[in-house]
């Protein structure tokens, strides 16, 4: 037996040689990693991540969970930098986070009030974000908790009586998140996470969250986009033959330059179909952003089959008072009001019904 082991150890030693000059005889092949810890692993080169969010994907919105419980989230990062938050209820965030008791009905404008949701922020569990974190931080000392930034430009709704009230501050919905990260975070050599809509992360003409912090801090951001499938089925069949032995959440890192670009996004291809106002070029021209290819990693969270919408908060249906007021800046923002209230929705459907 001892005459053997010898032997299995040199055996072994070029099985793994072999493997390695295997990975390294497919050039263009993405690393794969577990989510978090390729975020994390992120954090170690960038001060900023910005995980692009698919409004409503169930999966995402699952994962914020497990990357905030994550000890290294308040240990390694701390801060977190939210588009589902109005900044001027900051002080009541603050509050609630930390342990305090907020009434329900000052907490909930934290996220009902923000400038740029229409009718208003619906997802439970975008609002659990603010949930999770006050969980985490109950078992943290004071210094050590994770601090919540609202990034939504300050609004006083009671105050707002018009569109020409209005429009100013959604104007500010990319460059007051960028200065706040400026004069928060990158100014005191901190770090965060910044969860804003997948279009605040793309490569677009006009200025951006993405654009405005590249170009006053080059290299501090990278980008994550999820994985949200197509809305064309062969699309989907032809990318999803890569992906069948990946686990789910994975971190894939790079896309672009590749070996998986030349099948993620081809013309014609796109989370959406296309809408009869965008034209052809834009509408190639949004599916590199939406499809992951102009971000630093794509987030993995299934095939495209499993996707899922998550469950809605029921506050818009039920609170009768509260459903009048989100009437009102709907007209005032739209000209249309609200449809009939849609009890169907509140249950996970389909992210891409066939």
């Amino acid at each position: 037996m001892l005459k053997i082991l010898p032997r299995l150890a040199v055996m072994a030693f070029w099985v793994l040689m072999g493997l390695s000059l295997d990975a390294a005889a497919a050039p263009g092949a993405p690393r794969i990693s577990p989510a978090t810890d390729g975020i994390f692993a992120a954090f170690k080169t960038h001060p900023l991540v910005g995980l692009g969010e698919w409004h409503g994907l169930a999966q995402e919105l699952d994962f914020y969970v497990t990357l905030l419980r994550d000890p290294r989230f308040a240990a390694e990062v701390g801060n977190i930098v939210v588009e589902v938050g109005d900044a001027s209820q900051q002080a009541v965030i603050d509050r609630y986070v930390n342990g305090e008791q907020v009434p329900y009905s000052e907490l909930r404008k934290v996220w009902s009030d923000a400038v740029g949701w229409y009718p208003t922020v619906l997802w439970a569990g975008s609002i659990n974000i603010y949930s999770t974190i006050r969980e985490v931080n109950a078992k943290l000392p004071p210094d050590k908790r994770i601090k919540v930034w609202l990034g939504e430009p300050p609004i006083d709704w009671i105050a707002v009586k018009t569109k020409e009230d209005y429009a100013p501050l959604e104007k500010l919905r990319d460059s007051y998140p960028a200065e706040l990260v400026g004069r928060e975070i990158l100014a005191k050599n901190k770090k965060a996470l910044l969860i804003y809509g997948v279009g605040h992360f793309g490569t677009y003409p006009d200025p951006n969250l993405r654009s405005l912090l590249d170009s006053s801090n080059p290299g501090a951001l990278f980008v994550v986009s999820p994985y949200v499938g197509y809305a064309q089925k062969d699309c989907a069949g032809r990318f999803e033959r890569h992906i069948k032995d990946w686990a789910v959440p994975s971190l894939v890192e790079p896309v672009k330059g590749s070996v998986l670009e030349a099948d993620i996004w081809r013309p014609g291809c796109n989370a959406f179909t296309r809408p009869p106002r965008i034209t052809d070029d834009l509408f190639e021209t949004s599916g590199r952003n939406n499809l992951g290819l102009s971000s630093d990693a794509l987030l993995y969270l299934g095939p495209r089959k499993s996707l899922v919408y998550g469950a809605r908060a029921l506050d818009i249906i039920l609170d009768l008072d509260y459903r009048a007021e989100i009437n009102r800046r709907m007209v005032l923002r739209t000209g249309e009001p609200l449809g009939p209230p849609n009890t169907a929705r509140n249950v996970p459907e389909p992210f891409f019904p066939d």
